[in-house]
């Protein structure tokens, strides 16, 4: 059993040469080289259903912190300023968000935006027909939800086709005044791009993230001094920090799935699964892809 930051590949399968089940507990599953696990028989299990209501409800959390200034105003009260001065914000009842990815995780963010009053534009490979009846989804081209969405949400896995699925190219699609959230994977999102959107009054609603390029060094800043972590990663980790000195960014530490009743839903998951593949040596369900 494993979690996020157990990076299994081949050189660590090839010192477990008796493994026959590996489970993950998260949903996404980029830290495990699959193919290698198939190739000698390992079953993978990921962890789809115990935090998706969790992220989802971080997710507009998120959005309302910055359509609010909440953190803002925070900070300033903390330093004695009571003053309104950078604390206008906006109502998001009549505002249009997009989902990009609309899976476990990007339905219950439609769920609730819907409930708020937003109109929802979504992007996926495999369009849901009933987000449509239920809430009025519309399902368009990646381009087009850039170009037409107040709030910008990621929501899908991470591999190799979603590699900077937004970057330096279609992150001038935005709207000025936008707003993005990722609470997916910090590599679907170049932050590069996101730089240069700040720097050209681009999303000038915000930028809240959970998850961020670079995020393993600054997650492990005790494991610095021990060298584990490549140029590139240095890089990254830099650029990300840069975006700290916006004020219109905030950041959480991946925590959007950190709640004390996923936790104890994972745990639950966990222990029904290694029951059931020690009684029939089997899983009704192997690898999962969702999100």
């Amino acid at each position: 059993m494993i979690y996020l930051r157990s990076l299994v590949d081949e050189k660590v399968l090839d010192q477990l040469s008796n493994l026959k089940l590996l489970i993950t507990r998260t949903t996404g599953t980029d830290h495990i080289d699959i193919l290698s696990c198939q190739k000698r028989g390992v079953v993978v299990v990921n962890s789809p259903y115990f935090a998706f209501t969790t992220v989802a409800e971080h997710t507009i959390s998120l959005i309302f912190t910055l359509a609010k200034r909440i953190s803002t105003a925070i900070s300033k009260v903390k330093n004695l300023d009571f003053s309104r001065e950078g604390l206008l914000g906006f109502d998001l009842f009549g505002k249009t968000i997009g989902i990009i990815g609309t899976g476990n995780i990007g339905k219950e963010v439609a769920r609730i935006a819907y409930g708020i009053g937003m109109k929802i534009l979504a992007h996926d490979i495999k369009p849901d027909l009933q987000l449509k009846e239920k809430f009025g989804v519309s399902y368009v081209s990646l381009e087009e939800l850039l170009k037409h969405s107040d709030i910008i949400v990621v929501m899908v896995p991470y591999y190799s086709k979603t590699h900077h699925m937004i970057n330096l190219e279609n992150i001038k699609l935005v709207k000025d005044e936008a707003m993005l959230i990722n609470t997916a994977r910090g590599p679907i999102v170049e932050t590069e791009a996101l730089i240069w959107a700040l720097q050209n009054r681009k999303l000038q609603g915000g930028i809240a993230l959970d998850v961020f390029e670079g995020e393993r060094l600054l997650l492990e800043m005790e494991k610095i001094l021990k060298n584990r972590f490549s140029p590139q990663d240095y890089e990254k980790a830099l650029k990300t920090l840069h975006l700290l000195s916006y004020p219109n960014v905030i950041f959480t530490p991946h925590t959007a799935h950190y709640t004390k009743d996923a936790l104890r839903r994972n745990i639950h998951w966990v222990a029904q699964t290694i029951t059931q593949f020690v009684k029939n040596k089997c899983l009704l369900t192997t690898y999962s892809f969702y999100f």
